[in-house]
């Protein structure tokens, strides 16, 4: 399993296959596909084995805190792991790890007395979030690769780019984003998210403790 991890990590799913990932182990094919039937049974159980990286050893008691470090945590996963976001988009995680993250996130709510349909609700808007916001990340990240550019270099390029579009009139507020990037975006609208929930059950949702910043390159 480590084998194809490590095969979609340096080269993406497309270069998993069952007859390649058999060379890597130098065994055959045949071999293999008496344990799976397909290709994506193999990536059935890779998602799963990565979903068990997500799972937290210590789970924060305060519930605001919890889902915070779980999602963060869910976001570094998808770093080290460019493959995995586009993977679970196109097949549902229904494996022993996929539960272990799933009833994670159960916990962190326990305490609130939710209804069965919001805590769905609520869960479901988190790991939407947390994933669309990570797939944006890797997507400029490959944008970068694709032009051979550092993250400075594209920063001071599309800086250059919508200030040009403001000074010609167009775009003005646009142009604006390339002035002065938030240091942890993502914390930040995570806990704008949370707060609203709060606020529709007439808590407080406070601050969430200030997370270090992912780094942006998986």
């Amino acid at each position: 399993m480590r084998t194809a991890i490590d095969l979609a990590d340096a080269h993406g799913l497309d270069a998993i296959t069952i007859r390649r990932v058999a060379a890597e182990l130098n065994a055959r094919p045949m071999s293999l596909y008496s344990f799976m039937d397909r290709k994506d049974d193999l990536i059935e159980l890779m998602v799963d084995e990565i979903l068990g990286e997500m799972v937290l050893d210590r789970l924060p008691e305060d519930w605001l805190a919890a889902l915070h470090a779980i999602a963060a945590q869910t976001r570094a996963v998808g770093h080290r792991h460019p493959w995995l976001i586009a993977a679970i988009m196109q097949r549902p995680a229904l494996g022993p790890n996929a539960v272990r993250h799933a009833d994670q996130s159960m916990t962190a709510i326990a305490g609130l007395g939710l209804e069965r349909e919001q805590a769905h609700t609520l869960l479901i808007a988190i790991d939407a979030f947390t994933m669309g916001f990570g797939g944006l990340e890797l997507a400029g990240h490959s944008m970068r690769q694709r032009d051979g550019l550092s993250e400075s270099e594209w920063a001071n390029s599309t800086g250059a780019y919508l200030n040009g579009l403001s000074r010609a009139g167009r775009a003005p507020y646009l142009a604006r984003l390339a002035e002065e990037p938030a240091d942890d975006a993502f914390a930040a609208s995570l806990n704008w998210l949370l707060s609203g929930f709060a606020a529709s059950l007439g808590a407080t949702a406070g601050t969430a403790p200030p997370l270090r910043p992912t780094p942006t390159n998986p």
